[in-house]
């Protein structure tokens, strides 16, 4: 039952559950704050009318006992005059009972005349009445003394006063009487019943306070969420745009990567076939127009000499074509693996520079997309150029793994070396072509290098197209 309670007040607002604490709360404080305003009242009651009924007993009594020789039962003619005062007189509908005590315990006085000459133990309040002080307190009525007042059936006001002497010099005995407190009840009552409505309306108003404050809260928070959830809403739509735009943007580098390529093949092509083609012809019939003047008489001296430039021209320029032409373009890419293709590109350039690299290749690298196959073979491409350039004499490392669906590809030789930052700044081409190569396909290109320690670059890039484009 607990438990379930627990769980429904978990499940309200967080201003209702405050409501409902406060509630507790207040209740707890108005019952407490109630309780103990009404056990003052019912105090100071009691001790009021026992004060007042205390003065007026003690000046009857004083005044018919300054003759009276402490120590002895009180004379008829005494005991006649307090049996009209509190027996026969009006003062008997207040007082109840009424009996002097002297300091031996002795009852010298009683309305209840069998008593008179009595003796009991000395109570507490008696003992503290004989020391000078008024005592007053609503009696269980279960002394020894108090079976006469018992049988009354009543609860009563039990109050203990200090009789002095006509010259106030000491205490001569203790006038002990009685009141119903059926009349009291009902002022106490009264009061109390003011006293709650009055804790009642205190408590209201300030629960009403609470609830405006506390509803005022709320009303903010709420706004303040309401407005929290549109700007979340608002981002998560312009996240979403931003990764559809991503996406796009990494798409269209898949694109252009194959598409480059493409025009690099086409290139290469119209090279071989054109002009390549026709600085071929023009040599063959170079050779045919050379051999046709050796036998010319007339021909200067020199003509054979500026016809064997002209052919060495002709024919570097041809060897620059088909390098070109064979640079731009690898066939049969498409066939096959990126492990082939990293092998590829790094013997196209042991066989140009005839410099050797070492190799570490994961045979397991076979299916990748083009664009991803020709990005390896560029970086390698331009990676391996820069070795032989800036490291002539060296042995470059070539490093091509499988990582976390991810191929890695490191290039490391042991050169001279240079600052990033500073080549960033310079501009150099290769260096931010390969940058861009690798991260229109979403990969990550890094370089570790400083002036005389060598350089290593490192690159990872993506396995699959759509990692590519939502990765």
């Amino acid at each position: 039952m607990l438990a379930a309670s627990m769980r429904t007040f978990n499940l309200l607002s967080f201003s209702r559950q405050f409501m409902l604490a406060i509630i507790a709360v207040l209740l707890i404080g108005m019952v407490t704050i109630g309780s103990w305003i009404g056990q003052q009242i019912e105090i100071s009651a009691l001790n009021r009318a026992a004060a007042m009924s205390a003065v007026y007993v003690e000046s009857l009594s004083a005044a018919q006992l300054h003759d009276w020789p402490s120590g002895q039962i009180v004379d008829n003619e005494t005991r006649d005059v307090f049996d009209r005062i509190f027996v026969e007189g009006p003062m008997h509908r207040e007082v109840l009972r009424f009996k002097l005590w002297d300091i031996n315990g002795r009852i010298d006085y009683s309305t209840d005349h069998a008593q008179i000459g009595l003796r009991y133990p000395l109570k507490s309040r008696l003992v503290e009445a004989f020391s000078g002080t008024v005592q007053a307190k609503i009696s269980n009525l279960d002394q020894d003394d108090n079976q006469s007042e018992y049988a009354l059936g009543l609860q009563l006001l039990e109050v203990y006063v200090p009789i002095y002497s006509a010259a106030h010099d000491k205490i001569i005995a203790v006038a002990e009487f009685y009141l119903s407190v059926e009349n009291m009840k009902q002022e106490i009552s009264a009061a109390r019943q003011r006293s709650w409505a009055l804790v009642a309306l205190s408590t209201l108003a300030i629960y009403a306070l609470l609830f405006s404050l506390v509803r005022r809260a709320s009303d903010t928070i709420k706004n303040q969420q309401r407005d929290l959830r549109q700007q979340l809403e608002q981002l998560r739509a312009a996240l979403d745009e931003n990764d559809q735009m991503r996406g796009q943007l990494r798409e269209a580098g898949v694109k252009t990567t194959t598409l480059n390529e493409e025009f690099l093949i086409r290139i290469a092509a119209d090279l071989h076939d054109g002009p390549a083609q026709t600085i071929a012809y023009a040599l063959m019939r170079f050779d045919e127009f050379a051999a046709t003047c050796r036998g010319c008489a007339s021909s200067p001296g020199s003509a054979a000499q500026d016809l064997q430039s002209i052919k060495i021209a002709l024919q570097s320029s041809l060897r620059d074509v088909r390098k070109i032409s064979s640079g731009l373009a690898m066939p049969g890419m498409d066939e096959m693996s990126l492990a082939d293709t990293a092998r590829r590109a790094v013997h196209d350039f042991m066989r140009i520079s005839g410099q050797t690299v070492q190799t570490e290749i994961d045979e397991g690298l076979d299916k990748a997309p083009l664009s991803v196959k020709i990005t390896v073979y560029r970086l390698l491409q331009e990676s391996l150029t820069n070795c032989r350039r800036h490291a002539p004499g060296g042995s470059p490392y070539v490093q091509v793994q499988r990582t976390d669906g991810q191929v890695s590809v490191t290039i490391t030789d042991h050169g001279a070396g240079f600052d990033p930052q500073a080549a960033a700044v310079a501009g150099r081409l290769g260096l931010a072509f390969m940058r861009e190569r690798v991260r229109l396909l979403g990969g990550i290109f890094e370089i570790d290098s400083a002036p005389g320690r060598g350089t290593c670059i490192r690159a990872r890039l993506p396995m699959s197209t759509d990692e590519m484009i939502h990765g």
